[in-house]
């Protein structure tokens, strides 16, 4: 990895402390689908929950005029799980060493994680109610992120350099594909308009599959990598893996520890007491609803989490720019991405929501599949940031569509450029953080915290959305809550292609 000094006199010296970067062995096409196959159930996965089941399930249990803030009440929360345990999983994950590692580091993780997942899954098939589903949904979190942390960390791991633009546009055409597969076998069992007892038996069912498609997926991964021993990248230098992790990682109950915790909870007290404050003097007449104030405290628990996991900004400027870039284009696409559904039927007003949903994700996906391998493999030969201004920009454009336009048939069409932007960033999207991981011996643990900037969108997105679309539906001025939603999409994306310019350690 080429890092540049940025005359920081702040550094931690600590961090030249640290095992030599293994030489990694070429792999060949086989093996690198074989690592990136799980990212494929993943995507089909989430795809199927958050686009088309998890939105239709509440919509059947509370009705139009109350679905975006139930949407919020339960994305939050799992969002926020996701926050804390993808870190968390991918520090235990590096420092699992003795009998357990005799699987690897990763793969067990993987193994226990896509297990509980499994059974959480059934436990969101059969909830009655919100509350029900909401504590099957953090569960879903919980478990997913297990698996997924370790995950993420095996691609570092085993790739060499030369070959990480290839295996990210593998991983871009296979995370595509499960898109595809997740939107079109949800869409085709997943309609609110039937009566309750055939919808929930076509509930069960797309369940059913998604467990199966991570079950098998699950398998050809763990089964076929091949890990490294942990004791491989100190056999050149002497110095053994535990001491290198344990210089960085600070015991439990350090020094460093302790004020980050006490510091996290005392900003939130601060800020909770001031919320509330406002709240019962309501000047103005304003009042933070609960899904807001539960945002904000959310995000001063994620600066503790990144302060935690050992985020240093400073330290590791490019680190921080390839986390900001990935938070702002994921904001904009979970803008988008979380509403759609209510989008076609409140304003495109189509019979079918979930079906069209359904066909503007497969438009996504098709042309994503036109772009993904192949700005990969460009991102190798003429650099990462190119890839992530182009994509911006179409992103960007599409959103600007959906302002004005509400034909069926022209946001089909804008939903084609979408995806040849999406499609353009999956494809540079792990790649480019590879590049500038800050610790080669903590991969697991700085992909998680570059994770965060998966969540946090998940957190602000339908937190700014819901209420937001609710407000305006309730005023008769539906049309008008989406077109606000939309430009702050363009906003977030333009964000995501200016951020990408400071990241010095990576080619144009």
């Amino acid at each position: 990895m080429t890092t540049l000094d940025h005359g920081d006199d702040t550094t931690d010296t600590s961090s030249t402390h640290t095992v030599p970067q293994p030489r990694l062995t070429k792999l060949h096409w086989g093996q690198i689908v074989a690592i990136s196959i799980f990212w494929f159930a993943l995507n089909f996965h989430w795809t199927a929950i958050g686009t088309i089941i998890l939105p239709s399930q509440i919509f059947k249990l509370v009705g139009q005029l109350h679905q975006g803030e139930t949407l919020a009440f339960i994305l939050v929360p799992g969002a926020f799980v996701a926050l804390a345990t993808n870190p968390l999983w991918g520090m235990i994950s590096d420092r699992t060493r003795g009998r357990w590692a005799r699987w690897g580091r990763r793969r067990p993780y993987i193994l226990l994680g896509t297990s509980l997942n499994m059974l959480a899954l059934i436990w969101m098939a059969v909830a009655p109610d919100i509350f029900s589903l909401l504590c099957a949904y953090v569960l879903v979190q919980l478990s997913s992120n297990m698996a997924q942390a370790p995950f993420h960390a095996l691609l570092p791991d085993i790739v060499p350099v030369e070959q990480r633009g290839l295996t990210s546009g593998i991983m871009g055409f296979l995370s595509i594909a499960g898109s595809i597969g997740g939107v079109l076998t949800a869409s085709l069992f997943v309609d609110a308009s039937n009566p309750m007892s055939e919808y929930q038996r076509n509930l069960w069912l797309i369940y059913a599959i998604i467990i199966g498609v991570l079950l098998i997926c699950m398998l050809i991964t763990i089964l076929t990598v091949h890990e490294r021993p942990p004791h491989a990248d100190s056999q050149d230098s002497g110095t053994t893996v535990e001491a290198a992790v344990s210089r960085r990682y600070p015991s439990w109950l350090s020094r460093s520890l302790l004020l980050t915790v006490g510091g996290t909870v005392l900003a939130m007290l601060i800020i909770w007491g001031l919320i509330t404050g406002w709240n019962a003097l309501k000047p103005g007449g304003i009042q933070l609803s609960t899904d807001v104030t539960q945002m904000i405290l959310e995000l001063i628990v994620a600066v503790g989490i990144l302060r935690l996991f050992d985020f240093h900004p400073r330290r590791n400027p490019d680190f921080a720019w390839v986390l900001f870039t990935r938070l702002f284009m994921m904001m904009g696409i979970y803008t988008i991405q979380t509403f759609l559904q209510y989008y076609m039927r409140d304003v495109v007003r189509v019979a079918h929501p979930e079906e069209q949903t359904s066909n503007f994700t497969i438009v996504v996906a098709l042309t994503s599949l036109v772009s993904a391998i192949a700005v990969g493999w460009l991102s190798d030969h003429f650099g990462r940031k190119r890839m992530v201004y182009l994509s911006g920009s179409f992103m960007a454009v599409v959103g600007l569509t959906f302002v004005l336009f509400h034909s069926l048939t022209i946001v089909l069409i804008a939903g084609a450029v979408f995806g040849l932007g999406y499609g353009a960033y999956q494809s540079v999207d792990w790649a480019l953080v590879a590049d500038v991981l800050p610790s080669h011996e903590h991969y697991a643990r700085d992909m998680g915290v570059w994770n965060i900037s998966l969540s946090i969108p998940q957190i602000v997105a339908p937190v700014l959305g819901g209420p937001l679309l609710d407000t305006f539906a309730r005023s008769g001025q539906t049309v008008r809550g989406y077109q606000i939603l939309f430009i702050m999409a363009i906003i977030y994306c333009v964000l995501g292609t200016v951020t990408v310019r400071y990241i010095r350690s990576v080619r144009r």
